[in-house]
C-alpha cells in the first residue's frame, strides 16, 4: 500500500529545511558573505550597564575570554577553551561551573557568528516560522543547544536566542555599523530569566592576531 500521508509529510519537511537553509544563507550574505565566512578571530570592546567589557573570541581555536574593567583596572575575567573554563572575580579563581561553560561555548553559534557558512553546515536546520512583521525565525540544533535566528524582510539578524544547559537568553539586536565589510549590531538586549543586559558596542577588530600572553591570567589572578 502507498504511503501518502508519509510521503508528502517527508517532501514537505525537506521543503521547509531548504527555505530555512536558504533563509539563512541570504542573511549570510547581507552580513558579509565570504567576509563573515573567514572571519578566524575577533575582539571587541563594549559597555555593560556601565561596565567596560572587552572579549578576545577564537574560533578555531575555540577560545573565549571575558574582561570587566572599572577605573582602568580589570575586575573580573572569565575564559573558556575547548570546554575547560575559569572565572577570576574578588581576587579569587576557581573553576567555571558546566552551565557557563556551555553558556560561552554557544558564543560560536548564536547571533552573527552562527550566520557564518562554517556555522550552518554544521548545525541541524529544523523549521522556519513566520513572526509579525515580515520577520522570519529559523531554529537550529547542535550538540543538544537550541538556535534561534530572527531575520527580516531585508534579510538582517535583528533577534537571536540559543538554549543551552536548560538556560533560555534572547537578544534583540540593532544599529548596524559595516566593519571590515561586516554588518555588525552595535546595540544588543540580552534577556535571561528576568535579567536584562543591555550592551552597547564600541569597537570590532576582525582577525586580530593572539598570543599566548592574550589568553595568559593577569598577575595577581
Amino acid at each position: 500500500m502507498k504511503q501518502t500521508g508519509k510521503t508528502e509529510t517527508t517532501t514537505q519537511d525537506l521543503i521547509h529545511h531548504h527555505d530555512a537553509k536558504a533563509l539563512l544563507l541570504d542573511a549570510n550574505n547581507a552580513h558579509g558573505g565570504r567576509k563573515l565566512d573567514t572571519i578566524k578571530t575577533l575582539r571587541y570592546t563594549a559597555t555593560i550597564m556601565g561596565v567596560k567589557a572587552v572579549s578576545y573570541v577564537d574560533i578555531q581555536d575555540n577560545k573565549i575570554r571575558i574582561e570587566l574593567w572599572e577605573n582602568e583596572k580589570v575586575i573580573s575575567t572569565e575564559q573558556e577553551e575547548n570546554g575547560i573554563g575559569w572565572q577570576w572575580l574578588n581576587g579569587k579563581k576557581a573553576d567555571m561551573p558546566p552551565a557557563r561553560i556551555a553558556e560561552m561555548k554557544s558564543t560560536f553559534y548564536s547571533g552573527l557568528l552562527g550566520l557564518r557558512k562554517p556555522a550552518i553546515n554544521q548545525m541541524q536546520v529544523l523549521h522556519m516560522q513566520k513572526l509579525k512583521n515580515n520577520t522570519y525565525s529559523v531554529q537550529c540544533k547542535l550538540d543538544g543547544n537550541d538556535y534561534i535566528f530572527a531575520i527580516n524582510n531585508q534579510n538582517q539578524l535583528v533577534a537571536e536566542a540559543n538554549k543551552t544547559f536548560g538556560r533560555t537568553s534572547v537578544s534583540a539586536l540593532s544599529d548596524l555599523r559595516p566593519v571590515q565589510g561586516i554588518m555588525i549590531p552595535f546595540h544588543e538586549v540580552v534577556t535571561s530569566g528576568i535579567k536584562k543586559l543591555v550592551i552597547q558596542y564600541d569597537s570590532f577588530e576582525i582577525n586580530p592576531v593572539f598570543n599566548a600572553d592574550t589568553w595568559a591570567a593577569l598577575a595577581g589572578m
